[in-house]
């Protein structure tokens, strides 16, 4: 992508590999909401587009696939936070003040005119392009004062979309997968962004 300086690099899952290299490129520990969470795309644009109200209620956990714990409206999946698939009070007290404090941050960025990076790894609907295309109507629906463009990172080649705040990029994977990706393609996805966040 085109040399560019961004105020925040905020990853949008779908999983943890983009925050993983985020903070091993750019030395950043500012954590973000959906950092280390399992996001399908429209469970991502249903957070965004309801401000992420009711995140991570109590009452919307149940036991997903493998006995993982997930949100009923959204199905995005906690991986980390309950390892033994059970919601237990001193557990869920931990987290939900974490990511009470997470929400609040999302929602300043939402209010804000920074130069903001995203960064989504493609998840599962069938047509990449217009899964980005959502999310980016979604984005200036939530965030109109917002400079921000989304780099959407796909699983095969694809030409260029030449869509508007989107650049769409060929993301390598490892063989046999590794959930923290390829150290030397993610390094050459990034080599023409700056970042300056205040408060890493």
């Amino acid at each position: 992508m085109a040399r560019r300086r961004f105020d925040e690099i905020v990853s949008l899952g779908r999983g943890c590999q983009p925050a993983h290299q985020i903070r091993r490129i750019f030395d950043i520990e500012r954590a973000h909401i959906f950092d280390w969470i399992m996001t399908p795309d429209e469970g991502l644009r249903t957070s965004i587009r309801t401000g992420l109200e009711h995140f991570f209620e109590r009452d919307r956990l149940v036991i997903g696939p493998e006995g993982c714990i997930v949100d009923a409206t959204t199905n995005i999946q906690f991986m980390h936070e309950f390892p033994d698939g059970l919601v237990a009070d001193r557990t869920y007290a931990e987290h939900a003040a974490r990511f009470s404090a997470l929400v609040a941050r999302w929602q300043e960025l939402m209010s804000s005119s920074q130069r903001v990076l995203f960064v989504r790894q493609h998840a599962w609907a069938a047509d990449a392009r217009a899964s980005a295309v959502m999310l980016r109507e979604t984005l200036d629906a939530a965030a109109p004062a917002l400079d921000y463009t989304i780099l959407y990172l796909t699983e095969n080649e694809q030409p260029a979309w030449n869509e508007s705040r989107i650049v769409n990029e060929y993301l390598h994977q490892m063989e046999p997968y590794d959930w923290r990706g390829d150290d030397r393609a993610w390094s050459t996805l990034f080599n023409s962004v700056e970042v300056h966040v205040a408060d890493k």
